[in-house]
């Protein structure tokens, strides 16, 4: 592969979010996307977090992840955008309260990708849903896997847009990533 003079095309990327969804960069750490509009009259109980991690040489994508998330339930090796990765899903519960109150959980599911193997240069996305269990919970757990989807999905849109980069199809809506 041949870059640029001024970069490698995995140095930006872009994906398609639906409306009501903004970008807001941390001090130093990363971006966090949340959304900021109801859809179909709903709060979103979710928000998904840009990490870059550099120099992290001789690690799979599993490893990264693990060495950042913990334990994971579950591991699926993917390719985003032409680069290798994997998909990590987990569910996490809180403790169950008192008899009749529900209690609440949390859908992770993170894609860990590599952007330049010899540097070890690795891009971490992080999506979160919160959901409630229990009589008075109604939905909350479905609206979560539905949620787990939705993320899936906007994971089919990701382009590297760095120098070099030949988007294909790259959507008209995107959100910039940062580098």
């Amino acid at each position: 592969m041949t870059y640029a003079t001024n970069g490698k095309p995995t140095d930006k990327w872009a994906f398609l979010l639906p409306p009501g969804w903004a970008r807001f960069p941390t001090p130093g750490t990363g971006v966090v996307y949340l959304p900021t509009e109801p859809m179909a009259g709903i709060a979103v109980p979710a928000s998904i977090i840009e990490t870059e991690l550099f120099g992290v040489v001789g690690r799979s994508a599993t490893e990264v992840a693990e060495s950042i998330l913990g334990e994971v339930q579950e591991s699926t090796a993917v390719d985003v955008d032409g680069r290798p990765g994997a998909r990590l899903a987990s569910t996490l519960m809180e403790t169950p309260r008192a008899a009749g109150r529900s209690a609440a959980g949390t859908r992770q599911v993170t894609y860990v990708v590599s952007r330049d193997e010899a540097a070890g240069d690795w891009l971490v996305l992080s999506f979160s849903s919160t959901f409630s269990t229990g009589p008075d919970s109604g939905s909350s757990e479905r609206l979560a896997d539905t949620l787990v989807a939705f993320f899936d999905a906007v994971m089919t849109t990701f382009r590297w847009t760095g120098p070099g980069a030949d988007p294909v199809s790259l959507p008209e809506r995107t959100i910039p990533g940062s580098a």
